[in-house]
């Protein structure tokens, strides 16, 4: 009886270890389902938040050629005009030849000045576009790598706890019964069959009948056969 409580509780045991693993495993694999899910939506968001910075950059680049083109056409009827103002002013005052080219070079050279400088402004604006188109790639590629950390190891199941060793119920009540049978044998050699355990001796003995006699054999108890012998 105690090998097979012993058993039933230790497959009790098992057992309870078997569903607390399989509980176990299922909220870990619920909650990388949930860190999954999340994960999509981060690099979602990330990647709408990158195309919104690229786009805006490109926007802001865009924005500034078109102010440079549209500054350039007003440099160039600038330049149109004064070219005409010089030539006008120098047919009144009658001026000619070397005076008036100087003047015409130069204010071509004031139009060509200002397209450098504007020139100049839109290279830095490529610039530095291009620095932060960089930086928000950069960013993106660290929002990635930070949130496919938390996904990027699956998780595995626990290796299964062992099987009890079960106790063979049939070899314990064969002990059982083979250590019964040896105390009552332990048990019988102690309270004795009616025959001494003495040694063979000579011994006299005068009976009530009154005849000596000397054997060599074992002691007889004296209650032995309803007689009465003196020893």
């Amino acid at each position: 009886m105690g090998a097979s409580a012993a058993n039933k509780a230790a497959r009790r045991n098992y057992e309870h270890q078997l569903k607390v693993r399989e509980r176990k495993w299922m909220q870990t694999r619920a909650t990388y389902a949930t860190k999954k899910v999340q994960f999509e939506q981060e690099v979602d968001q990330a990647n709408i938040a990158a195309q919104r910075a690229y786009s805006r950059t490109q926007q802001q680049l865009n924005n500034a050629k078109s102010l440079a083109i549209l500054q350039n056409q007003e440099d160039f009827k600038k330049m149109l005009a004064n070219e005409g103002a010089i030539e006008v002013s120098a047919a009144e005052r009658g001026v000619r030849g070397r005076a008036v080219a100087r003047q015409l070079v130069m204010n071509k050279g004031n139009f060509g000045i200002s397209q450098a400088m504007r020139s100049r402004g839109l290279s830095q604006a490529g610039y530095q576009a291009k620095e932060v188109m960089g930086d928000v790639n950069r960013q993106l590629k660290s929002q990635l790598n930070q949130s496919f950390g938390k996904v990027a190891i699956q998780p595995i199941q626990d290796i299964a706890p062992p099987p009890p060793v079960m106790q063979n119920v049939g070899m314990t009540l064969m002990l059982g019964m083979g250590q019964a049978l040896g105390a009552g044998i332990e048990g019988m050699g102690n309270t004795g069959d009616g025959l001494s355990n003495q040694t063979n001796t000579t011994t006299t003995t005068t009976g009530s009948t009154g005849y000596n006699y000397s054997a060599t054999s074992p002691v007889i108890n004296r209650w032995t056969y309803g007689r009465s012998y003196t020893l």
